[in-house]
């Protein structure tokens, strides 16, 4: 069987895919051997070495440990015996690969695999009660029942054999129901009160190719301003086992949001409650980033809200099309075997929508329901893209989200709009060359490709449309934090 490892630490890679339980293994045991040597793409030295400094640095940072649609295989290992957990979910795509191989007919979409469910959407009464329904804490639940007894399993899963669970993530867990994860719509009650137009965390859910990167690092700009004269709540603790690369910002990408869940649920180092609370009065704030943290706010009692970018849903296809297929960017992490072989990605972007299974974002907003172009699915996207809790900003107007953060939101005031102009930019304009160029200008000038890719991406657009439409409603009233 073709293995097909490198795709999973790719930030680009599709949300949704199939493994069987030998290519878990497989995967487990690459991902092992590449982190214990320090290479692969979920790692710096993908781009550069640790000594690189600056803001190329954290460029770097920002834009490799995204890891946002990768469905990883959990695996742990039983006396010898690797065992998957989610045999049906994460590790190599078999839809990819049979798409390669020409055994998908053309028209047939990964959601038509997915039947239809009964659709529930309601939000939590409180707090304690919403944290349960964060996918990764569900996730860690039933981490916690299936090792039961065992003490050979760590009590907390580490990033060596815990992945962000797909199951839950896409809701797939429920069989004949979908319940995506609905915020309020005026914020929850906290033991901790809210004071002013001001939140303590600040989780930033980083959809790729949206400008992600670019925020990324306006926020770690903006928290070094305020642990600077604050001081930072985490003081001399160091959260996780590996170098805290997007240091200051808490890290809710797939290498640790299970530690970063973990530490605040359990109220454990800066997390306590008194901490916080001391922190929030000093003027004190967190700022997170990653695709999984949706939800997050949950697990603390500190005044918490969510950021994200929105991009054009075509636009952002084709951005990402040319970044991972064209450019083979983050090491041709999301190129097949026999690719890396011919040394160049041989799909037109029609062909990369089919492999990359529509390449969804939308779960990154609403999680806990399959991105199959259902209503349900809508609904909760847009009810959570208006909470109180929530605010967007729009990639092609991105400049007015920066001046709206840094006016409406006193946390952000010392923020340089004038400097963050120059800031890093995760793009691939400049870097394809002549020849990939023309080919790039032949799929644009071919308006029956363009259009069916538009009409599949009609999910995304319809959410995008409804967020371009009240971009000023949401920014034009005071935070109500999670």
């Amino acid at each position: 069987m073709t293995k097909e490892t490198s795709a999973h630490n790719a930030e680009r890679a599709p949300l949704v895919v199939k493994t069987t339980a030998r290519d878990a293994v497989d995967v487990e045991i690459a991902d092992r051997a590449r982190h214990a040597g320090g290479e692969g793409e979920a790692t710096p030295t993908a781009r550069g070495k640790w000594s690189i400094a600056g803001r190329a640095a954290l460029a770097v940072a920002c834009a490799t440990f995204a890891a946002v649609g990768v469905a990883r295989a959990s695996t742990v290992r039983r006396g010898g015996e690797v065992v998957t957990l989610f045999p049906e979910l994460g590790g190599v795509s078999e839809w990819r690969r049979d798409f390669v191989a020409g055994k998908i007919a053309p028209g047939r979409k990964f959601s038509d695999t997915v039947p239809s469910k009964t659709c529930v959407r309601q939000t939590s009464r409180n707090r304690l009660e919403d944290v349960e329904k964060y996918y990764i804490v569900r996730a860690m639940n039933h981490e916690n029942e299936l090792h039961k007894g065992n003490k050979t399993i760590a009590a907390m899963p580490t990033y060596d054999h815990i992945k962000a669970e797909s199951m839950f993530m896409t809701g797939m867990v429920n069989k004949n129901s979908e319940s995506p994860y609905m915020l309020p719509s005026s914020g929850y009650e906290k033991s901790i009160k809210q004071s002013g137009n001001s939140a303590m965390m600040y989780n930033f859910v980083h959809i790729p190719k949206a400008g992600g990167t670019y925020l990324c690092e306006v926020l770690q700009q903006v928290q070094s301003h305020l642990d600077a004269r604050h001081g930072s709540v985490f003081g001399n603790y160091n959260l996780y086992r590996d170098p805290w690369s997007m240091k200051p910002l808490l890290d809710a990408t797939s290498r640790n949001v299970w530690q970063t869940t973990h530490l605040m649920k359990s109220k454990l180092k800066a997390f306590t409650d008194e901490n916080l609370a001391r922190g929030y009065a000093k003027g004190q704030r967190m700022m997170s980033k990653g695709s999984y943290n949706m939800g997050l706010c949950s697990t603390t009692e500190a005044p918490c809200m969510y950021l994200t970018v929105l991009r054009n849903p075509f636009q952002r296809f084709m951005s990402h099309y040319k970044y991972s297929c064209l450019e083979g960017a983050e090491n041709r992490a999301m190129w097949m075997p026999a690719w890396k072989k011919q040394g160049s990605c041989p799909l037109n972007p029609l062909e990369w929508f089919y492999f990359t299974q529509g390449d969804d974002w939308t779960h990154l907003i609403a999680p806990g329901a399959f991105p199959r172009d259902s209503q349900c699915h809508i609904d909760a996207a847009k009810n959570n893209l208006m909470s109180g809790c929530m605010r967007y900003l729009i990639t092609e107007n991105l400049h007015d989200g920066l001046a709206k953060l840094k006016n409406k939101l006193p946390d952000f005031a010392t923020l340089d709009l004038n400097a963050v102009k120059s800031l890093f930019k995760n793009d691939s304009a400049g870097r394809l060359t002549p020849a990939l160029q023309a080919r790039l200008k032949r799929y644009e000038e071919d308006k029956n490709m363009m259009h069916q890719i538009k009409q599949g991406l009609w999910h995304q657009t319809k959410i995008y449309n409804f967020a371009v439409e009240n971009y000023e409603k949401s920014w034009d009233r005071d935070i109500q934090t999670c």
